[in-house]
């Protein structure tokens, strides 16, 4: 499949301007970047409940000489927002408090983390059973399908900020969010084409099904 004009991913390899990667090291690194983002995510619901005693205490209208504490939980990791919803739609809280207080991104960063953990030693140490990569693939494409959401759901005010005087900080959290999601989204392409690549290799082992030319 083609992403955008220069992205064109198969079931063994993607190639980005024409340089081919292998997919198992590209999922690996991209799995990798966002474990990072999910258990970082986690870390902010732990810190919160240790100082401020709830799940997750963030507020995002906070001026630029805050301490580095109060930094680290006004900004929604898990969604690359590092203050535009506030810039953009004008809220004082993450998004994830005017939901549920925290609770259910509480519940999805530990969700996420154990899926991509499990897929990392899949992809690193274990070729088959295919099953170790379920829990990922949910995971993931439940993930950037919500991503997907939130941008429609905010497209009108983020066009809007865009089509006025657009500073430095708007320019810089907007890129964040925006390669966030494309990253989010190529990481979904890739382990799903590398689970067909390994699932028709393994097919093919049996006799089930021909297979492909690469084999």
């Amino acid at each position: 499949m083609r992403v955008l004009a220069f992205i064109r991913i198969e079931e063994r390899e993607t190639r980005i301007c024409g340089l081919p990667i292998h997919n198992k090291p590209l999922a690996i690194i991209l799995a990798l970047l966002q474990l990072s983002i999910s258990v970082a995510s986690f870390l902010q619901h732990v810190y919160s409940f240790y100082k401020h005693k709830k799940i997750f205490e963030c507020h995002s209208d906070i001026p630029n000489n805050s301490s580095l504490e109060t930094h680290f939980l006004a900004h929604d990791i898990i969604i690359f927002d590092f203050g535009l919803m506030h810039r953009v739609l004008g809220t004082n809280e993450c998004v994830a408090n005017y939901l549920d207080g925290g609770y259910m991104r509480f519940a999805w960063t530990i969700e996420q983390s154990t899926a991509l953990f499990i897929s990392l030693i899949a992809l690193m140490f274990f070729k088959k059973p295919l099953w170790l990569y379920w829990p990922g693939l949910l995971m993931q494409s439940s993930y950037t399908l919500g991503l997907s959401v939130l941008t429609m759901a905010t497209a009108p005010k983020i066009l809007e900020a865009l089509g006025g005087v657009i500073d430095f900080e708007l320019a810089i959290i907007f890129s964040v969010y925006s390669m966030g999601f494309a990253m989010n989204w190529l990481f979904t392409f890739v382990l799903w084409h590398y689970y067909w690549h390994r699932e028709r290799k393994l097919l093919a082992e049996r006799g089930i099904f021909p297979p492909p030319e690469f084999v």
